[in-house]
């Protein structure tokens, strides 16, 4: 009851503060969001939603990464608009790109999640890009990239791999060349 956690979710929820950031655990982070700070009015899940980098440097925000293993399409609708009104009004985009993360580009493709999720965020007051894959998000393919928590994690996961391989690839590289 008393830990900085808790302190600080106290805060935002009285007022006091507009925001809260922590290093602590993730779990626990979001359960002082749902249970002190409250829910967004027609938002029915949190989403877990870091800007990840892109190859020009802008990055793009993806969201779920991990909050909500399973989601219906209503939720990745829900964190679409969310990630598009964060990406306006904190990245200061205007009028973002929102891709919904899929095993290919054309319209028809994906599982019953993702090709609901689809038709919703055709209607959505959002500027949908449609589906976009995982191969192309590092190019700045779009601003904002919706997915169920478990692939976001699966994604944030493979994105964080790849990149410490290929440093300690790199490490070893030019320390042979070195020598």
């Amino acid at each position: 009851k008393n830990s900085s956690l808790v302190k600080m979710a106290e805060s935002v929820k009285s007022g006091d503060s507009d925001a809260c950031v922590s290093a602590g655990n993730t779990g626990a982070l979001m359960a002082a969001g749902l249970f002190i700070v409250g829910r967004i009015d027609q938002v029915d899940r949190p989403a877990l939603a870091p800007t990840l980098p892109t190859l020009d440097g802008k990055g793009f925000v993806m969201l779920d990464l991990g909050a909500n293993a399973d989601a219906k399409p209503e939720h990745l609708e829900q964190f679409a608009v969310m990630g598009s009104i964060y990406a306006e009004k904190v990245r200061g985009i205007s009028n973002p790109r929102v891709g919904l993360l899929n095993i290919g580009t054309e319209d028809i493709k994906g599982n019953e999640l993702t090709k609901a999720a689809f038709k919703l965020l055709k209607d959505a007051p959002i500027n949908f890009v449609g589906n976009v894959e995982s191969r192309d998000l590092l190019t700045g393919v779009a601003d904002v990239v919706v997915t169920d928590g478990f692939t976001g994690n699966m994604v944030l996961k493979t994105i964080e791999g790849t990149a410490s391989g290929i440093f300690t690839l790199l490490k070893e590289a030019f320390n042979t060349s070195a020598k």
